[in-house]
């Protein structure tokens, strides 16, 4: 068999075993209030890491036009604007980075007519690919927006008062429970898992339990993806976040996010292979909680792993973000 193939199929098995391979305990429902450390000034960033040319993507809609957006890095930052009346006011920012061998794409319609959200200083070259898109090359490029969250049931609204879906950065799901609507359509949640495993990110290690949220499949961007977050009950916090429908983002105009951080995931793929299931010690997966002004567990430091085979299963899942507008805009000139 094609080695190539082998290392694929060997990458979805482990993905498969961590998401979903551990004894399903349903979990007690989650209050609804918002977490103690929801107050004005509060923060929390997240990263992904990759070793290849497209580590994710994501659609980014600026005045009614489809902006697609990809690249090996990403940092993600939350932060509480305000809180009063029983509403936070959030700012996001979504910051792709290239590396040293991989830049960041951006593609859009050629006949486009928005304003360039990036700075010209981050350009590297602007091209023509087909007779419909351009493609530009930069080093880094940043969106951003604000959104309200509802405190007393977690939904996420758009500053024109339009509801996304319950807030990614707590929990509060229960299954078989509408936490999105996307494309108009709502969208439920289909498991709640307890992992009775301590689990790692890039700012600290969260002690057993913890939490793992899957949600419905959904056609997002050309390709089925489906919410997948972990949370830390004792916190109520977010610890990692994989793919969409995320209603943050979709409430300033980001759809189709996907991303996976290559260092966790080669963590994970040494562990799957030296035990049975899920041990101590397995890290988060996707956009990984870095830093915080959250006080939170054991803050054990943990050494940078190397580099995964699960870079294909990312590469593959990226084609939904960088293909998708080639195909819509037309073949390659």
């Amino acid at each position: 068999m094609n080695p190539m193939v082998n290392k694929l199929s060997f990458a979805f098995l482990v993905v498969s075993i961590l998401l979903f391979g551990s004894t399903p305990i349903l979990a007690s429902p989650a209050s609804h209030n918002a977490p103690y450390w929801v107050k004005s000034g509060t923060f929390l960033e997240y990263r992904a890491q990759s070793y290849h040319p497209f580590g994710g993507g994501f659609i980014f809609v600026v005045n009614n036009t489809k902006v697609g957006i990809s690249g090996p890095n990403v940092s993600v930052v939350f932060k509480i604007v305000s809180v009063s009346d029983g509403l936070a006011r959030v700012n996001v920012s979504i910051s792709v980075f290239g590396n040293s061998q991989f830049p960041v794409y951006v593609i859009y319609p050629s006949n486009a007519t928005f304003k360039p959200f990036w700075s010209s200083i981050n350009v590297f070259n602007v091209t023509t690919i087909s007779n419909n898109a351009t493609r530009v090359l930069l080093s880094s490029v940043t969106v951003s927006g604000q959104y309200m969250i509802n405190l007393t049931s977690g939904w996420v609204y758009d500053l024109h008062g339009k509801p996304y879906g319950h807030t990614v950065l707590w929990d509060g799901f229960k299954p078989n429970e509408t936490f999105a609507v996307y494309n108009g359509k709502p969208v439920k949640i289909t498991e709640v898992k307890v992992l009775n495993v301590t689990v790692k990110t890039y700012y600290s290690t969260f002690p057993k339990p913890n939490i793992i949220v899957h949600g419905q499949h959904v056609k997002s961007t050309g390709a089925i993806t489906f919410f997948d977050a972990f949370y830390n009950p004792s916190y109520d916090l977010c610890l990692s976040f994989t793919m969409g429908p995320i209603p943050d983002f979709n409430a300033i105009g980001v759809y189709g996010f996907l991303w996976t951080d290559d260092k966790a995931a080669s963590i994970d793929e040494k562990l799957l292979r030296e035990h049975d299931g899920i041990v101590d010690g397995i890290w988060v997966q996707g956009v990984i909680l870095a830093n915080s002004s959250v006080s939170s567990g054991s803050k054990t430091k943990v050494t940078p792993p190397g580099t995964s085979e699960l870079y294909i299963l990312s590469a593959v899942l990226l084609g939904v973000v960088a293909g998708v507008l080639l195909l819509r805009y037309g073949k390659r000139g």
